[in-house]
């Protein structure tokens, strides 16, 4: 994990802290979820302040019948892009394309998704990493 997110220090504990790296306008999370087996999520609250419609449900399960290996959903006024593997067996590649999967899907469609639906992005500008909003 180390190697991928370039990160000297990672926290001592997934569980109740997860890993957040800025991705563009995005930032990706990951979470080991405890149970048998143990479950690595990645996953990014690309767009924030958002309602639910059934035109936003149908948007996102168009993306989820076109893309693979991630999933979009809409859980309490957010947009989630989410993927899990079993931490047990993971590997390196596995992990690194995971993050690339989610974070390259929700920096490109959360600003799309908010100039048709609203919401806020979690970055306003990948160059400054400046917050939205």
């Amino acid at each position: 994990m180390r190697e991928y997110i370039g990160a000297a220090e990672l926290p001592t504990n997934l569980i109740d802290a997860p890993l957040a790296v800025q991705c563009g306008t995005a930032v990706v999370y990951l979470r080991l979820i405890d149970g048998d087996p143990a479950v690595l999520r990645v996953f990014s609250p690309m767009l924030r302040g958002i309602g639910c419609t059934p035109e936003l449900l149908g948007e996102l399960n168009e993306l989820n019948a076109r893309l693979n290996f991630l999933r979009f959903f809409w859980r309490g006024d957010t947009v989630y892009a989410a993927t899990e593997m079993l931490a047990g067996t993971l590997t390196a590649t596995e992990l690194a394309n995971a993050c690339d999967w989610v974070s390259d899907a929700a920096d490109y469609y959360d600003v799309r998704l908010r100039a048709r639906f609203g919401g806020e992005v979690a970055f306003s500008d990948a160059a400054d990493g400046s917050p939205a909003g």
